[in-house]
């Protein structure tokens, strides 16, 4: 078996082949996994024409395939209001982005695992870039599915200057579309939304370079997209 021999190889979405990417392609999943369960997948008979359910292409089922779905149903656009975050930082405080509203944007950006090499040269960058930021109106703020304890060695060791924040049941990053995968790990995909005073979503980063990326974000508050 091929790794994606049960993957729409048009639209991997698609899982049910209609062209359309609906609720019905995440129940399709759902509904074997609550029939037959989580499970490596079996050779694909030569005849097959029914539903493509792996989703991710991993010779797999499991709920990943079916939350790969319905995050791209319910990825927050440019111009949304941008979903709550009540999250503990690097020193389990709670922080509620609901308290920057009418008083501050916020550079929320999600990375994938603390202390491994892009992610680690992405805080430096931002932290690094916070006075600029913060002039410019907004504070950066970071999401990981790491925990608290993990959060504080890497902040700690890097001396960083910003919450990051611990949302180890994935909810946020679930609510952000920003959940994806790697080698069956579930991680939190390198996205960054630009929030405005108002609470929607101004500006929205998801090719992220962290070489160049702090640059991006200073760019787009210096052009002005906050007005």
């Amino acid at each position: 078996m091929c790794a994606a021999d049960w993957q729409n190889a048009v639209n991997r979405l698609d899982v049910n082949a209609s062209g359309f990417v609906e609720p019905l392609d995440a129940l399709i999943v759902i509904n074997d996994i609550n029939l037959n369960g989580t499970r490596v997948l079996p050779s694909k008979p030569a005849n097959y024409v029914g539903s493509m359910i792996d989703v991710n292409g991993d010779g797999s089922l499991s709920p990943i395939d079916a939350l790969i779905v319905i995050n791209s149903m319910n990825r927050v656009s440019v111009g949304s209001v941008a979903p709550a975050v009540r999250l503990p930082n690097q020193d389990g405080e709670i922080v509620d982005l609901s308290s920057f509203l009418g008083r501050k944007a916020v550079v929320l950006y999600f990375y994938p695992k603390d202390n491994t090499p892009g992610c680690t040269v992405e805080a430096l960058d931002f932290s690094n870039r916070k006075s600029q930021i913060e002039s410019l109106g907004a504070e950066v703020i970071g999401v990981s599915l790491d925990n608290v304890k993990s959060h504080n060695d890497f902040s700690s060791t890097h001396t960083l200057n910003f919450d990051i924040l611990a949302d180890s049941d994935r909810k946020v990053t679930t609510a952000y579309g920003a959940l994806t995968e790697i080698n069956n790990t579930p991680i939190a995909k390198r996205t960054t939304f630009i929030i405005g005073v108002d609470g929607t979503v101004k500006k929205i980063f998801t090719d992220v370079d962290v070489l160049i990326h702090g640059e991006e974000v200073v760019a787009a508050l210096q052009a002005g997209i906050l007005n």
